[in-house]
C-alpha cells in the first residue's frame, strides 16, 4: 500500500516536471519570436570568438556601417557546356551541380550581363 502511494507520488512529481519545464520552454519561444523582426547580424569578433585558436583570415569591409560584417564573393559562375546562357552566384544550387572543369568564371554579374548572360531562374541576390 504504501509502495503504491509513493509511486503513484513519484509520477505526479514527473508530470509536474514536464509541464513546467514544457511551459518554460514555450515562454522563451515565444520571446524569440518576438524579436524575430531584427535582422542577424554576423560580426568580425563573434566569428573570432566562435573560432579562436584557428587561423581565419576574415576580410571585413572599411566603411563604417558595415564594420566587422563579412564581405560576400558576389563573383558568378557559368557552365562551358552549357547552351542555356544562364549564369548563377556561387552560392546557388545551379552553381553547386557545375563540375570545376567546366566553370566560367565572371567577376560580377553585370559583366556576365554585358557577354550576353542572364541569372538562372532557381538563382537570385
Amino acid at each position: 500500500m504504501l509502495t503504491e502511494f509513493l509511486n503513484l507520488i513519484k509520477k505526479n512529481l514527473f508530470l509536474i516536471f514536464l509541464i513546467v519545464l514544457i511551459s518554460l520552454l514555450s515562454f522563451q519561444l515565444g520571446r524569440i519570436s518576438k524579436n524575430a523582426s531584427q535582422p542577424i547580424r554576423i560580426e568580425k569578433a563573434a566569428i573570432q570568438e566562435i573560432f579562436s585558436g584557428q587561423n581565419l583570415d576574415i576580410k571585413t569591409s572599411g566603411d563604417s556601417k558595415n564594420r566587422g560584417v563579412e564581405n560576400f564573393d558576389f563573383r558568378v559562375v557559368m557552365s562551358k557546356k552549357s547552351t542555356s546562357r544562364k549564369y548563377h552566384f556561387l552560392w546557388c544550387t545551379g552553381a553547386k551541380q557545375i563540375k570545376e572543369e567546366n566553370k566560367i568564371y565572371f567577376n560580377s554579374a553585370e559583366e556576365a550581363i554585358s557577354t550576353g548572360y542572364t541569372l538562372a531562374a532557381n538563382c537570385s541576390k
